[in-house]
């Protein structure tokens, strides 16, 4: 067989993989775009992953210095290079607001 046809073989299955998941592979949604394992395109943001840290401390009684932890450090820099791991005053920061915001809706949820 001719490299160029293995080759040809090879960039034919790559896009017919993409189209039969769904994945967009040009426009603005693209960029950083990841898929998960549910066959969903889930696309990274610092503001999700600070509420996904902050809900993870709340549910599992983490506390909030989890994040300097160098082992969860090396983890995230292992799926995704590029992030930067917010501080534990700024965990603390969050859920503090989530407390604030949410104490609101409770409020108002009881009142008559």
């Amino acid at each position: 067989m001719q490299t160029a046809q293995g080759t040809k073989n090879l960039n034919r299955g790559v896009k017919e993989c993409i189209q039969r998941r769904g994945i967009s592979t040009q426009g603005p949604d693209a960029t950083g775009a990841q898929q998960t394992l549910s066959s969903s395109v889930s696309k990274y943001t610092p503001q999700a992953h600070r509420a996904l840290i902050a809900m993870r401390c709340a549910v599992n009684k983490r506390p909030f210095n989890f994040v300097a932890d160098p082992l969860y450090i090396e983890e995230v820099k292992l799926l995704r290079p590029d992030v930067i791991v917010p501080s534990p005053r700024t965990v603390s920061r969050d859920i503090n607001e989530i407390y604030v915001e949410g104490s609101k809706n409770v409020k108002e949820y009881f009142s008559v």
